[in-house]
């Protein structure tokens, strides 16, 4: 066992490794550590009012908030119930330590997603390389421009970027699971549980990756145990994540998507073939990002399928076939299949998105390349050295545009770039559950008014509590009539009489909810006399199945983690390739 260890060892990246890639991400990070995300950045605004309402919430003893009560100025959001938290728990857990140390929480929060993503790419790429080219692979995948320079910083898509952490340390463990190494199992179900609370819709496009790489690239006689092993750690993952996949699943019927985006938009985010290399806009960059990275890919592969050995050959045909489907799915040519599919279009919203199995794909063709480069004749490795970094040099190029757009919203006047931290109430997902027919401006001018006030009839409302998803006041009125609550209608919402004028203090009577138009907050209607309303979000069927799976997932996790590290000890592991190869060369 002892020389098992010592010829696996070389296999995983050590210290320096990690700090060149630390390095790396630092120096990548730099604007935004320095200056916070762009204020021009596309979801910056909603990501930092998610985060800031979330973490509130969380520190008054709300593990899981799901109805943000401060958002939207005080009138309430209820986007957490299907939106990913992960990257909220981020900024609340940095928070209390930002305002020790004196650094944002949101800035720190974005920087640990990039290192991460470079270091568990670095994990992932050890598997098939040697520490060397990890690194070097590591390195070139924080700086991808999709990764990069559009939802690092264009975008701000801080969820997906948090995908681009969990995807390559899903496919270490399963990598790990092929050669059925210690404790995969449990580290396969954590990897794939934050990749659902990070980002539902990578885990949508993602998903059948790893079990496609199981049944091709495991040895023969392995490929089916291979891919259910790596199934049952996906499987895991869920059931670890059901806390907040069930809610989510259950509440997505009241955000549809097609209210975010029409059948037009589609259209307009797909990549044209023959649009001219002068066009600017957005779209455009992500087509130019497109297709370098295909010419990029398509050069490594011609050099591998050259030259290469047989396992680098099936590695790369593998990555190929991979990018078929979602690199013609990102052009024109594909609308009609968007149009034939309207569940693909929610899913995905952004055909662009597909960007992200393209960046899994080259990174590992480029990492095949690099290891096959010493192979090759000098005259050869030259040339092909230097064709692969001419078209990676566009990706530095790329880096220094975010330093440009960086000094240019610095020369703007104070008043005329919006400051992104003191922004309160921007939802990106406003339009998608808010009630049909609002007036988002009398809605919040609606905020500024009373927390309770009567619409129609006489009385007084005194509120008695006033908490996120639970809300209590007394009405007294002679002749009854409609109250206005300061708060959005939401389908979840639920209100009773309750008190002492009651038959019995526990006895409650339901009473009709419904948006106040065209506010679109809360509307009911009180009756005569003096009267306790409570209205809630109570906790539902759909969060106690959730909670309840999730608790019985850990406790499942937990007795496998125990049990595969007793059997690990008496079964030899397999090394990867690259140490095979480090050991022959010795």
């Amino acid at each position: 066992m002892n020389t098992t260890t010592k010829k696996t060892a070389p296999c995983t990246p050590g210290i320096l490794t990690f700090s060149m890639v630390a390095a790396a991400a630092v120096v990548l990070a730099l604007p935004m550590l320095l200056h916070g995300p762009l204020a021009q950045g596309h979801d910056a605004t909603e990501h930092i009012n998610f985060a800031r309402h979330f973490s509130e919430q969380f520190w008054r003893g709300e593990l899981c908030p799901r109805w943000l009560a401060g958002m939207n100025r005080g009138l309430g959001s209820p986007t957490f119930f299907v939106f990913p938290p992960f990257p909220s728990y981020v900024y609340a857990l940095l928070e209390p330590a930002g305002k020790i140390l004196h650094f944002n929480a949101f800035n720190m929060g974005e920087f640990l997603a990039l290192l991460g993503s470079g270091l568990c790419a670095s994990l992932w790429l050890s598997t098939m390389a040697s520490q060397r080219v990890a690194c070097t692979g590591a390195i070139l995948y924080m700086l991808m421009p999709y990764h990069l320079a559009v939802d690092y910083y264009r975008r701000t898509a801080l969820p997906e970027c948090w995908a681009f952490v969990w995807m390559p340390l899903v496919l270490y463990f399963s990598a790990r699971a092929m050669r059925r190494e210690r404790v995969y199992l449990p580290g396969l179900a954590l990897a794939y549980a934050f990749l659902i609370l990070s980002h539902l819709i990578t885990v949508f496009i993602f998903s059948l990756i790893p079990l496609a790489a199981a049944l091709t690239l495991s040895a023969q006689g392995q490929k089916v145990k291979s891919a259910l092993r790596i199934a049952g750690g996906m499987v895991l993952g869920t059931g670890l994540s059901c806390f907040y996949l069930v809610p989510a699943l259950f509440h997505a019927r009241y955000f549809p998507a097609s209210r975010l985006y029409p059948w037009s938009f589609v259209q307009d985010n797909l990549i044209a073939i023959g649009t001219p290399l002068h066009a600017g806009g957005f779209v455009h960059a992500i087509s130019l990002t497109v297709l370098a990275m295909i010419a990029l890919g398509g050069l490594c592969s011609v050099i591998v399928f050259a030259k290469g050995g047989k396992d680098s050959k099936t590695k790369v045909l593998f990555w190929l076939a991979v990018c078929v489907i979602p690199v013609f799915l990102m052009f024109r040519l594909s609308f009609p299949v968007w149009k034939m599919c309207p569940l693909l279009f929610a899913a995905i919203q952004f055909p662009w998105r597909l960007n992200i199995v393209l960046c899994l794909a080259v990174l590992s063709m480029v990492t095949v390349f690099l290891s096959e480069a010493p192979r090759l004749p000098r005259w050869s490795q030259a040339l092909s050295l230097v064709l692969v970094v001419t078209l990676i040099v566009p990706w530095f190029m790329a880096y220094g545009d975010i330093w440009r757009r960086y000094r240019m919203e610095a020369a703007y006047p104070a008043e005329a770039v919006p400051l992104v931290p003191h922004v309160d109430d921007h939802d990106g997902w406003f339009s998608a559950w808010s009630p049909p027919g609002i007036d988002e401006r009398k809605a919040i001018d609606a905020s500024t008014g009373p927390q309770v006030r009567f619409l129609t009839g006489e009385g007084t409302a005194n509120v008695l509590l006033w908490k996120p998803r639970h809300i209590e006041f007394q009405a007294n009125s002679a002749t009854g009539g409609w109250v206005m609550i300061r708060q959005f209608y939401y389908p979840s919402w639920r209100a009773a009489l309750v008190g002492p004028d009651k038959a019995s203090p526990d006895q409650t009577l339901g009473i009709d909810i419904k948006a106040a138009m065209p506010e679109g907050l809360l509307e009911l209607q009180v009756p005569p006399g003096r009267q306790q309303i409570q209205l809630e979000i109570p906790i539902g069927r759909a969060e106690r199945i959730g909670y309840w799976i999730s608790v019985i997932f850990a406790f499942l996790c937990a007795g496998v983690a125990w049990r595969q590290r007793r059997e690990s000890r008496n079964l030899p592991r397999l090394p990867s390739p690259n140490c095979r190869a480090s050991e022959t060369a010795r």
